[in-house]
């Protein structure tokens, strides 16, 4: 009966091989998932910064001297803006290093912050 070892030696002239890893990265432990969302990271800054430009400019208006009745509103909705911004740019931070679960329940925040930003500039243009 032969062992896997000298069927190794008989067909590799008697020197016995080691076994070729499976992976080849050298740092990757095997156990951990692959990381496959990194391509998505500038899309996702690029959301932000979109948004970051809107809030900026809406706030921009909240500077200017302006006895208009819905002030405080505006106010109140342009600090829920920030917020949901924050959150928007959390799950950004977060998505392209997440896999499965996680990253589908980032994406999931990710897109209802992002809704959420909208209503609220939906709202801000009904107030003026």
């Amino acid at each position: 009966m032969s062992t896997p070892t000298a069927l190794a030696e008989r067909e590799t002239g008697g020197a016995a091989q080691p076994p070729t890893p499976k992976h080849t990265e050298p740092f990757h432990n095997p156990s951990y998932p692959q990381r496959v969302h990194f391509h998505e990271r500038p899309q996702l800054e690029e959301i932000v910064r979109s948004w970051d430009a809107k809030i900026e400019e809406l706030g921009q208006t909240l500077a200017q001297p302006n006895s208009n009745q819905g002030q405080e509103a505006r106010h109140r909705l342009y600090h829920q803006m920030l917020g949901a911004r924050d959150q928007l740019a959390s799950a950004a931070r977060r998505m392209p290093l997440e896999t499965a679960a996680l990253y589908d329940e980032d994406h999931e925040l990710f897109h209802l912050a992002e809704a959420a930003l909208g209503r609220l500039v939906e709202q801000w243009a009904r107030s003026s």
